[in-house]
C-alpha cells in the first residue's frame, strides 16, 4: 500500500536541477493543515555572522489542486501568512 500524505505532512527534496544561484537548493511538496496541496522552496544562506541557515517560501499548489479536483478553501486562494497573503513571484528561476 502506498503512503498517503496527511494534512500538515511535507517532503523536502534536494534540487538536482539547480543551475543558477537563484534556483532553490531544496524543493518542498506536501499538504497544508487543511489538506490542500502545497509546494515550496528552500535556499541555503549564510548570515553576516557566518552562521548558516535556510530561508524559504511555501504556497498552495493551485496547479496540483486543479489537477486533482480537490480544494480545502476554494480555488484561487493562498494560505494566509503573517502580514497578509503570500504568493510566489512569476519567475522562470523557480524550476517546477
Amino acid at each position: 500500500m502506498a503512503y498517503e500524505k496527511k494534512p500538515g505532512d511535507l517532503t523536502v527534496f534536494k534540487n538536482d536541477r539547480k543551475e543558477k544561484d537563484t534556483h532553490p537548493d531544496y524543493t518542498i511538496t506536501g499538504l497544508t493543515l487543511d489538506g490542500r496541496p502545497m509546494k515550496g522552496a528552500l535556499w541555503l544562506k549564510e548570515g553576516r555572522d557566518g552562521k548558516k541557515f535556510m530561508a524559504g517560501k511555501i504556497e498552495v499548489d493551485e496547479y496540483a489542486e486543479r489537477k486533482s479536483g480537490s480544494s480545502g478553501m476554494g480555488s484561487g486562494s493562498s494560505a494566509p501568512v503573517a502580514g497578509g497573503v503570500h504568493r510566489f513571484p512569476d519567475s522562470d528561476d523557480v524550476p517546477w
